[in-house]
């Protein structure tokens, strides 16, 4: 199983004829680590003989990996840049961590535009999930599950356990220049080298376990079904089963056996579990929905929702549903009409209000728009989403401080993501605070880990501020720790 590889990325590393390689853009060594840590993806099939513990390459070897590792995917995987499923995400990465104490790491996560059945981890805390998972799921405790197991091998360590101490063990097993020959023949040579270090990298059984036992835990702990990690591996064996020839990635590097089964069986049995209380309507119905338009389905969409609400006119989830599929398209008179019908019949729909909200603001009904978003912050104080869309409100209305106090605070909700930063950084800019906007627009680059940009950002800021000021100080201090970590 370990010698198939995912045809829609190796297709990315191999351009048509006249158009500029992506090998060309990136050194062999990284086009190998991206194949090898896409087909590893978290777990091996490959079942090497137990291997003794050795001691793990550092922390910060890891990081640097991660950091690399996302520069590389940003240029070779398409990245769904959508708000919302970027937050859905995030939230549910999120609240798992929360209940697994102190981390070595920042974690990051990431919604892969492509269809295949795959996700994967990264050491130094990347992880990334195709929206063919996010497609075929039935509730955000499925993914809750996917997200947990993933995030147990990077708290682990589990691939720095596995390699050893030194960094090139992870890298440049990969990183054999691969001789004259063509893109296309560099490109092969990269995936035979790519598999030759999945088989060595690949973790052992013993990990394995412990990536099912302490995922389904953490889920547990966390609020989500843990019985949800059962119902995945019940899609995945549906998906084997109806097509035996194209096995989807996660199974080759997730190999799905009884002894696993049954493992996690054993774990949920032991936790001794009451019902877990899930949201109602569960939001993954309309992220499938949010990443079903950004593909250009609104039509069938549509179609898909008329039809369901022909046969239940009173469906308070449908209905906000086909309100998103029209302000997608522009019609915000339909979007309006559903999303109020929507919020009669269930007023604590998740996102009812925030969605009605964004409307009023797109429509320029700003007192409407102020009264959905109170509405939304009452019932979800601490969703960055809501002070974001806030934010784009005082920003039309020309209420520039409060817009900066709306950014600011969906910015401390959510530090790893960048928009709120980037919002900031043009508020200030407009209310010629020139110090605070290049500080900000400079956040927003380092989480983008476009780090050049960042540095100039923060240098044009230290000149405003002045270099021995106390700000400028600081703003020093991170130019040259930025500096420091490329040397």
């Amino acid at each position: 199983m370990a010698s198939v590889i995912p045809g829609q990325l190796l297709c990315t590393l191999l351009p048509p004829h006249g158009t500029p390689s992506i090998i060309d853009l990136m050194s062999l060594r990284t086009v190998c680590f991206l194949l090898c840590v896409y087909l590893l993806g978290g777990c091996g099939s490959y079942q090497p003989p137990k291997i003794p513990f050795v001691q793990p390459i550092s922390e910060d070897e890891e990081v640097k990996i991660s950091r690399e590792f996302r520069r590389q995917a940003k240029k070779t995987l398409k990245l769904v840049q959508n708000p919302e499923v970027e937050r859905y995400v995030n939230k549910i990465g999120q609240r798992l961590l929360s209940v697994m104490g102190p981390q070595p790491f920042d974690y990051r996560f990431f919604v892969v535009e492509n269809d295949q059945l795959n996700a994967f981890a990264v050491p130094g805390g990347s992880i990334y999930v195709h929206t063919g998972v996010m497609e075929r799921i039935g509730s955000t405790d499925e993914l809750a599950g996917v997200l947990g197991h993933e995030i147990v091998h990077v708290k682990g360590r589990h691939m720095a356990r596995m390699s050893g101490p030194d960094p090139t063990n992870i890298l440049a097993l990969l990183g054999v220049f691969l001789g004259a020959g063509g893109a296309q023949a560099q490109a092969a040579a990269a995936l035979g080298q790519a598999l030759a270090v999945t088989r060595q990298l690949s973790y052992n059984r013993q990990i394995e376990q412990e990536a099912d036992t302490l995922g389904v835990k953490y889920m547990a702990e966390a609020g989500y079904d843990p019985r949800a990690a059962l119902a995945f591996l019940k899609v995945l064996e549906q998906e084997r089963v109806l097509n035996p020839v194209d096995v989807p990635p996660y199974l080759m590097t997730h190999p799905l056996t009884q002894e696993r089964i049954a493992g996690v069986e054993g774990v949920i049995r032991s936790l001794g579990l009451k019902q877990p209380k899930s949201d109602f309507p569960d939001p993954i119905k309309k992220i499938q929905t949010i990443l079903r338009l950004e593909n250009h389905e609104s039509d069938s969409v549509i179609a898909d929702y008329e039809k369901i609400l022909s046969q239940n006119p009173k469906n308070a989830e449908v209905m906000h549903l086909l309100g998103v599929a029209h302000y997608y398209n522009g019609r915000w008179a339909k979007a309006r009409e559903y999303y109020e019908q929507a919020r009669a019949l269930n007023p604590r729909s998740p996102g009812i209000d925030r969605d009605l909200g964004r409307l009023h603001t797109q429509i320029g009904e700003f007192a409407l728009a102020h009264l959905a978003f109170e509405r939304a912050l009452n019932a979800e104080a601490n969703e960055a989403l809501n002070y974001l869309s806030l934010g784009e409100v005082y920003e039309k209305e020309s209420n520039l401080p409060e817009a900066v106090s709306a950014y600011m605070r969906a910015y401390q909700l959510s530090p790893t993501w960048a928009l709120p930063a980037y919002h900031l950084g043009i508020v200030y800019g407009k209310l010629n605070r020139l110090g605070d906007a290049y500080y900000y627009l400079a956040r927003s680059h380092l989480l983008l880990d476009e780090d050049e940009m960042a540095v100039a950002d923060l240098e044009r800021a230290l000149k405003v501020l002045g270099p021995s000021s106390p700000r400028g100080q600081v703003v020093r201090e991170e130019i040259e720790g930025i500096k420091a970590r490329k040397r």
